[in-house]
């Protein structure tokens, strides 16, 4: 079997990761890509749709992802997707689609509470293919199931009613172990957020409603404990995350689910000030140091936004950086997307998932030049939170 490894691209401010299981399941987390980004000859943005493209699988001829999930709307987080990912009846894509390299999506998770929001064509393409399978699945059509057909609701309903599809919905304090149609016995997501209340928010916006989660990793599917614990919290802010907290401890998953603990994580909103709080004026939220408090030893903080520099930009914010340093072991131990390894040719930042917890991956003997950056799960038993 492959090794288990977690990939965060360097995209700017932006985000996009990808997560490899040990038997070849690949999830991908939010996209930022170009149709033409191999045309490139900067040595300083990095090939990401070739990378992609060479991390993935092929069936029959033709690349698919098992699980794309998006975590909000913003074009930050999903350019790309209309150009570089087959929207439609899997049973149509035919020679043109295979010409053009589009990504078959086994799987979308896909969150309601972004739904009639569009601010994007990609979100808008995103949203329709999701209608598409919804649909599908609504009318109990015979192709429902199969791969590229498939699709997983993430939390609550917004400005459309998906309860007739409840059976698809996985929400905070869910775990889920499925994925395109497979159990995983090393693997699952702890869904951590959007909540319901930010339904009814005066001030909801696509980035407090993003998808937050908890990647976990097992060395072995006997043993309890996890090797590795990541975090996706998409543009979350620090209102988020004390939700998170107190919903997480009043349920204690803390404890039962270690759902607050990690040795990955890649800083919400590409390394903004908001984690912390509203303005860079404002004092640090004691909620968001307790979150950095659940770091596991030698744990690893991921900055995927542009060059982090001394100066009034945000995002990313240099004040920030120097508070995710703090609850590290080290300033070795905060990676930025957009220097690693060095600011002249990026690469993707790689862990590898070992039995001793996650280790950076070897470097490429060569910088990736060239390019532009611009799985249905059942719910586990876990009490609901949201």
């Amino acid at each position: 079997m492959a090794k288990a490894s977690i990939k965060y691209y360097p995209v700017g401010n932006g985000d996009m990761s990808l997560i490899i299981l040990e038997d070849g399941t690949r999830i991908l987390v939010d996209c930022k890509l170009t149709a033409k980004s191999d045309e490139s000859t900067d040595p300083k943005i990095c090939d990401v749709k070739k990378d992609l493209l060479n991390s993935l699988q092929k069936r029959d001829g033709n690349y698919y992802v098992d699980v794309f999930i998006l975590t909000h709307g913003d074009r930050d987080h999903c350019h790309g997707f209309k150009d570089n990912f087959y929207q439609g009846d899997p049973a149509k894509y035919g020679q043109k689609e295979r010409d053009q390299n589009l990504i078959i999506m086994d799987t979308m998770w896909f969150s309601p509470m972004i739904a009639e929001q569009y601010t994007n064509e990609d979100e808008d393409a995103h949203q329709c293919e999701a209608e598409r399978r919804l649909d599908l699945h609504r009318n109990k059509h015979s192709n429902k199931d199969k791969p590229g057909n498939r699709i997983k609701i993430i939390g609550y309903d917004s400005n459309k009613d998906y309860q007739d599809l409840n059976h698809l919905r996985a929400v905070p304090g869910d775990v889920v172990t499925r994925f395109n149609d497979t159990d995983q016995q090393t693997f699952s997501i702890f869904i951590h957020a959007p909540f319901k209340i930010h339904l009814d928010s005066p001030d909801k916006d696509k980035n407090s409603a993003s998808i937050v989660f908890q990647a976990r990793f097992k060395a072995y599917s006997w043993r309890s404990d996890f090797c590795c614990l990541a975090m996706f919290g998409g543009d979350s802010d620090h209102t988020t995350w004390a939700e998170i907290l107190e919903r997480t401890k009043r349920f204690e998953n803390d404890v039962n689910e270690e759902a607050l603990s990690w040795d990955l994580f890649l800083a919400p909103h590409h390394c903004s000030w908001s984690f912390f709080n509203d303005t860079s004026e404002d004092d640090v939220q004691p909620t968001s140091l307790e979150a950095l408090d659940n770091a596991r030893n030698g744990a690893w903080v991921i900055a995927s936004s542009k060059k982090v520099v001394n100066n009034d930009d945000n995002p990313p914010y240099y004040d920030a950086k120097k508070e995710y340093i703090k609850k590290l072991s080290g300033s070795d131990k905060f990676l930025n997307t957009a220097v690693e390894p060095n600011e002249s040719a990026p690469e993707p930042i790689v862990f590898d998932i070992t039995a001793n917890g996650p280790a950076r991956a070897p470097k490429k003997s060569t910088g990736s030049a060239s390019g532009s950056a611009g799985g249905a799960g059942a719910a586990g038993t876990v009490i609901t939170q949201g």
